[in-house]
């Protein structure tokens, strides 16, 4: 009783000094004193969790689907290219949506929609339902999820040295949703089938909506971070950024756009394929092959938090530019690649799964906003990323299915391990030229123009 009584006392000083606070007009400031920038940071990396242990995890999806549904390699890798790619394609749309609709209202129909087809998936009753459930509609909504955090982190941190940070602890989220998710989905196929392990994710995907509603508008600022006065329904929120598509001229947009969509290719293989590698033909068990993902997470959360900190270091020295380290770790994940054609037991794929979750980090972190902020400046940022992860997502359509008719026909995975150490070293080697332009003195860039006219 004495606990009840002192506990209730505290209650009502906390909101005595709360009415205390409003009356003065002082809480807003003691809340942004606390700088709720970082609540926003927890909020996307917490939504990265759940859009990264979903779309992020179709190795282990895909290899549960081969056991319940009897298919073949090819058609089944459909599952886990789809779902990853439509996280990314639908994000043009999604990008011109937040610039409509803003953070949180794009977030809660993203959740909405990934929970609805996630619940449809246990509903299916073949592969092509599977494809429209699972990998158009869940991936549509974890795009529209994701997109929403990508640009919001950026803005409440624009003009500050650690913005580079706060968005490499914000994508970090996806490495730890990579590294929790595959025990958890193999724990719920074990426990109750397949098709209660879509309805848990399900239920699980709807915490984006609630985390979304964390997304605060912030005020009107100029291009300088400068508060301006704006009268209208949108005077308390977020700045919509123009929808200005003249980026598309850059000839090297363009070659940061091909160096994704090789990248994607590239690492859709051993996301796609890793798992029934390690499972049929090294005869690793299920839960051995699975927990390479969480390896992978692990990896990419650790490398995306050290990624962002070291690029926020650019100003004391150039080599520290987000550029040095995109194209370093691009090469690792391409030539560690070349370690699968050889047999050095689970040991040797861990370490595998370390560099290559080091160079996926480079993919999903901080680097490509920080690069394509430096081109195109801090208030056009969702649409050129949209574009460049759209064409990624392309990349992760086609690597799977791929690598899954080269198997089928020839069976053996070194040819597609092969195939996915090209593409993703190739993608670092064409970044030598975006490289070479960012590195320039700002006054001696001359961005190439490409010839474009309306039809």
């Amino acid at each position: 009783m004495n606990k009840i009584c002192i506990t209730s006392k505290l209650i009502n000083v906390l909101l005595q000094f709360q009415t205390m606070m409003l009356k003065q007009g002082k809480l807003k400031t003691c809340l942004d004193n606390l700088h709720y920038g970082w609540v926003v940071v927890l909020a996307a990396a917490a939504i990265r969790v759940l859009v990264y242990g979903i779309s992020y995890t179709s190795g282990v999806v895909y290899v549960v689907i081969l056991e319940n549904f009897k298919t073949g390699a090819a058609e089944t890798s459909w599952i886990s290219s789809l779902v990853t790619a439509m996280t990314f394609l639908i994000t043009p749309l999604a990008g011109v949506l937040v610039n409509k609709f803003g953070w949180r209202v794009v977030t809660f129909c993203g959740g909405l929609l990934t929970c609805a087809g996630l619940l449809l998936s246990s509903l299916s009753t073949n592969l092509v339902l599977l494809y429209l459930f699972y990998g158009v509609i869940t991936g549509a909504g974890c795009g529209l999820a994701y997109m929403s955090g990508s640009v919001a982190v950026p803005k409440y941190f624009q003009h500050r040295k650690i913005q580079n940070l706060a968005v490499g602890v914000a994508s970090a989220g996806g490495g730890v949703g990579a590294f929790i998710f595959p025990p958890v989905l193999r724990f719920l196929e074990n426990e109750y089938g397949w098709k209660g392990m879509f309805m848990m994710m399900g239920g699980l995907s709807l915490n984006m909506c609630v985390f979304g509603l964390l997304y605060r508008p912030l005020p009107n600022t100029d291009e300088n971070g400068n508060p301006t006065k704006k009268k209208g329904r949108h005077a308390s929120s977020h700045v919509p950024e123009p929808n200005d598509w003249t980026f598309l001229k850059s000839l090297v947009f363009h070659f940061v756009s091909m160096n994704n969509f090789l990248f994607a290719f590239g690492s859709s293989i051993i996301y796609g394929h890793l798992a029934a590698y390690a499972q049929f033909h090294l005869e690793i068990s299920k839960n051995d092959a699975a927990f390479l993902y969480s390896v992978i997470g692990i990896s990419i959360t650790i490398a995306k938090i050290s990624q962002g900190l070291i690029a926020d270091f650019h100003k004391v020295h150039p080599i520290f530019k987000a550029i040095n380290q995109y194209i370093i770790f691009y090469l690792i994940g391409g030539l560690s690649t070349l370690l699968l054609l050889v047999d050095t037991g689970y040991g040797g794929l861990v370490v595998y799964s370390i560099l290559f979750g080091a160079s996926m980090a480079a993919n999903g972190g901080s680097l490509i906003p920080a690069i394509l902020m430096e081109m195109f400046g801090q208030n056009k940022l969702s649409l050129p990323y949209a574009v460049v992860i759209a064409k990624m997502s392309i990349g992760q359509i086609l690597g799977a299915p791929v690598a899954g008719w080269m198997y089928e026909n020839i069976k053996n995975y070194h040819y597609p391990f092969i195939l996915a150490s090209a593409s993703m070293t190739a993608s670092a080697i064409i970044m030598v030229y975006p490289r070479r332009y960012l590195m320039s003195p700002h006054e001696d860039r001359n961005t190439v123009e490409m010839d474009i006219k309306p039809g």
